[in-house]
């Protein structure tokens, strides 16, 4: 893709010494870039002469007057299924002959949750001019 510019921007120059009358073509590389390419007779140097030339700028733009806010806004926040994990419940069980001893009395593992809806408040920063 560079390559391909050089080469477009090498041939209008070289085009430049023969033409007799002024040609400007500008383009902008994105936001912050401007470029222009020039062939024919040379008004800005005051030499007289038939050439080109190409010049990069900045593009210089007016300042935005503003400030940024944080504003708040409730958001409905919709219910959902959540998985909750329940640890194993350790206690004294007793065996078939009576003995107690120290076990898992409840395996534990996870089960379904309902969260229900509920009322959040979102912040965000927005832009104002003014």
């Amino acid at each position: 893709m560079k390559r391909n510019l050089l080469i477009c921007v090498a041939a209008l120059l070289g085009v430049a010494v023969s033409a007799p009358a002024q040609i400007a073509i500008e383009g902008k590389l994105g936001n912050l870039v401007r470029g222009s390419v020039v062939l024919g007779h040379d008004h800005y140097h005051g030499h007289g002469h038939n050439h080109g030339y190409f010049r990069i700028s900045p593009v210089r733009r007016a300042p935005v007057r503003g400030h940024w806010e944080t504003r708040c806004e409730q958001v409905l926040v919709p219910g959902y299924w959540c998985e909750e994990h329940v640890p194993p419940t350790y206690g004294w069980i007793w065996d078939h002959c009576g003995h107690r001893h120290w076990g898992i009395v409840d395996a534990g593992g996870c089960r379904r949750v309902w969260v229900p809806a509920r009322w959040e408040t979102k912040t965000r920063r927005v832009w104002v001019t003014c």
